[in-house]
């Protein structure tokens, strides 16, 4: 039966990869091709070439021809006589052409051919350099799909270091972003003092530490990305570093360290070491994060207004705590770029504490959001106070970033508000700050919360009428109202009583017609219930703010 897949000369013989074989044959670069062959007598290669070759194809009868039948990317050996027409039949394929003296035939230098092509002059038997080929589409092809194989079964990185090394042939190192060691090349000797010091220290010395951060780092900007660097007084030899960023972090740290090869062939190698690797990292950081994807997706999703049925965010959102949960509060830190790498990911991990571990961070924008959650229902399980104690412990003491809160809100749908009110919050906090200072003599504040911020955002022009409503909506007085509804009580009255009399009980009581205690019960009750004290200046300001918001509604 005829083979669509296989090169065959004048007398029907086949050649080349069998019937039956797959539609792709791995995935060769030019630079891999060009390393195979850099020992034999080349002498004619492309002035610039970016091929990448997905098939092979020897054509060893000079009057063979191809069936090119879903083939692309091809990579043909042959001699001088056939490569005109099978450059012209294929017009994506790429050609080792045999010739029996130094000569590059004339044809090479046109246009459409000199950079589709490589003249080697024969002095092996064409099957030696069939061979020699077909290993080269085969080892990458088994590599490749052994790395896969780790990855799908979700390896680690030293095992797929372990089955790189003969392909990459130089030493490889993965460090964290505290620059500890993770996984290295046990089979490769480290070829300079750096790279020993690591193995023998379990971490790089304060002198590559500071190399990275300003070679590496400062170049990758937060991006996943390749980077050369050359060698210099204390490197004998150019590295390939490869920082890996998941969300805007800084994870992972990749050096190739090149001692031997062509450097731009151990860039390929390297680039497709790197995707396995990345690969892994990800599922690290689903793990690391608190995350497992694509529900965290869900969360973002809904900040962003992205289209989503209501079937999936709930059955995303089933695999958390968040439907059992109550009550929720939206924390943002904003990373600064004069934090270093590693210190952003301490910060993460701190904000794995706050609420007692209640907590799903995750990254947005370069911006660190964490929701807290509770499922308790009372009042005071997400109180200001305590958010504002828990982020000056774990995050802003320790580190220096201050956090963007939203108010407590009810229903997960609703974190689109939250976090535009936590933006607002920490985009307003010079006159908070301002506040602070003219109140307590400090302007030191953790965390910027936007129930004291609204009062300045509706003085601003281009303040968000739904945003007020919401917030309104969702304030300490505004439940408390409708208690009294439901109820028949006055306890809304008795306290705008009580604070517009300096918070005098005796006073407060004889206006309000109950006994003196009564109002000291209730005083003590909210504060309580709430985690608030009425002591605060600035919950007072927001207080009165509400009460005057509940008589323009005619509530009071």
């Amino acid at each position: 039966m005829h083979n669509d897949y296989s090169v065959h000369d004048e007398e029907g013989t086949s050649f080349g990869f069998g019937a039956g074989s797959a539609l792709r044959l791995g995935d060769v670069t030019y630079n891999m091709l060009i390393e195979v062959i850099k020992d034999f007598e080349v002498l004619h290669v492309p002035e610039s070439c970016s091929k990448r070759f997905t098939w092979y194809a020897p054509i060893p009868s000079k009057r063979g021809f191809f069936d090119r039948s879903h083939r692309h990317e091809v990579l043909f050996l042959c001699h001088d006589e056939v490569a005109e027409s099978l450059l012209d039949d294929n017009p994506s394929s790429f050609c080792v052409v045999l010739v029996d003296d130094d000569c590059v035939p004339a044809w090479v230098s046109r246009k459409n051919r000199r950079n589709r092509v490589v003249i080697m002059r024969q002095t092996k038997r064409f099957y030696f350099y069939d061979s020699l080929l077909q290993s080269l589409f085969v080892n990458d092809l088994i590599w490749e799909n052994e790395m896969d194989r780790v990855v799908y079964n979700r390896g680690r990185l030293d095992r797929l270091i372990s089955l790189s090394e003969e392909m990459l042939g130089n030493f490889v190192c993965i460090t964290d972003t505290g620059y500890n060691l993770i996984a290295y090349s046990r089979s490769i000797e480290p070829p300079e003092e750096g790279y020993r010091y690591l193995v023998d220290n379990n971490c790089y010395s304060e002198h590559e530490v500071r190399e990275i951060e300003e070679n590496v780092l400062a170049v990758a900007k937060e991006k996943s990305q390749l980077t050369l660097c050359m060698p210099n007084e204390r490197h004998r030899y150019p590295a390939l570093h490869y920082p890996v960023f998941i969300d805007n972090a800084y994870l992972f740290h990749v050096v190739l360290a090149c001692e031997s090869g062509s450097l731009e062939c151990l860039q390929d190698l390297f680039l497709k070491f790197m995707r396995r690797v990345v690969s892994i990292c990800n599922d690290f950081w689903k793990t690391t994060v608190n995350l497992e994807s694509p529900w965290h997706r869900v969360l973002a999703g809904l900040i962003d207004g992205d289209p989503m049925t209501e079937d999936y965010i709930d059955a995303q959102l089933a695999k958390t705590a968040i439907p059992a949960s109550e009550q929720f509060r939206l924390l943002r830190f904003q990373f600064s770029s004069r934090k270093s790498f590693q210190e952003r990911s301490r910060v993460i991990e701190a904000a794995k504490n706050l609420n007692n571990g209640f907590v799903y961070p995750f990254m947005h924008k370069g911006d660190l959001l964490v929701l807290l959650y509770s499922a308790s229902v009372n009042e005071a399980a997400l109180s200001g106070r305590k958010t504002y104690e828990d982020v000056d412990e774990h995050v802003y003491n320790p580190f220096g970033i201050a956090a963007g809160a939203s108010q407590v809100f009810f229903g997960i749908k609703d974190i689109e508000c939250a976090y535009r009110q936590a933006l607002i919050a920490y985009a307003m906090r010079a006159p908070l700050r301002n506040e602070y200072d003219a109140l307590y003599g400090s302007s030191d504040i953790p965390c910027y919360a936007f129930e004291h911020v609204l009062k300045y955002y509706i003085l601003t022009e281009g303040c968000d009428p739904d945003l007020v409503e919401f917030s309104f909506d969702h304030s300490i007085l505004k439940r408390l109202a409708e208690e009294d509804r439901a109820s028949g009580t006055e306890i809304v009255r008795m306290i705008w009583v009580y604070l517009n009399n300096g918070r005098n009980a005796t006073d407060t009581a004889k206006l309000v017609h109950v006994h003196r205690n009564t109002v000291l019960y209730h005083v003590s009750r909210l504060e309580k219930r709430f985690d608030i004290s009425f002591d605060s200046p600035v919950l007072r300001s927001r207080m009165m703010l509400d009460y005057h918001r509940l008589m323009l509604e005619d509530h009071l």
